[in-house]
């Protein structure tokens, strides 16, 4: 889960590193260590956190990654509008709490590039075989892409700290499932 933090920190503004990750800019000691047990402690205790990565095939390391959260059974676990990094205080405590409850009233933000698309089709493709509804908060630069996917606005997010965003939705659909070879006749 490190690497992915560290990844995911190197994509972010500081505005929303600090926000969703907890993490100062420049990086304090431990501060990745923290956030990647947040995650992993996530993973183990909300069974609809789903991260996936993707690997160079030559290096071994992750040079993407993503966090899904699939509610195929109803309400979300544990999650609330109001989950900030726990460790924040004071007015950075209430700052991520205000951009946070933001977005979950209206609800993730996501880069684009070549490996997001990827991680973007497969999220689409399960939520699709699910017949689950989709919203993501995007990036202004961003919107654009989750377009393609059939994802449309709903809502601007605006923010004091110079970050603004698109909440997006993305209907269920029902897609068959196909492939394989036909049945020989009796």
């Amino acid at each position: 889960m490190e690497e992915l933090a560290i990844l995911q920190y190197e994509c972010f503004p500081p505005a929303i590193r600090k926000t969703f990750m907890g993490c100062s800019t420049p990086l304090q000691a431990d501060e990745i260590t923290r956030i990647a047990k947040h995650y992993a402690e996530g993973m183990r205790d909300d069974p609809n956190d789903i991260w996936m990565g993707v690997k160079d095939a030559q290096t071994g390391r992750f040079i993407a990654g993503a966090n899904w959260k699939l509610h195929v059974n109803g309400e979300g676990g544990k999650r609330s509008a109001e989950d900030a990094p726990a460790w924040l205080e004071g007015e950075e405590l209430e700052n991520s709490k205000k951009i946070i409850a933001q977005f979950a009233s209206t609800r993730q933000r996501i880069m684009p590039g070549a490996f997001i698309r990827l991680m973007l089709r497969w999220g689409c493709d399960v939520a699709d075989l699910l017949f689950i509804p989709g919203y993501i908060e995007a990036s202004i630069e961003g919107n654009f892409l989750y377009k393609t996917y059939g994802f449309v606005d709903h809502e601007v997010i605006e923010s004091d700290l110079g970050e603004e965003g698109m909440a997006m939705t993305r209907a269920a659909n029902s897609k068959p499932l196909s492939g394989g070879k036909a049945a020989p006749p009796s």
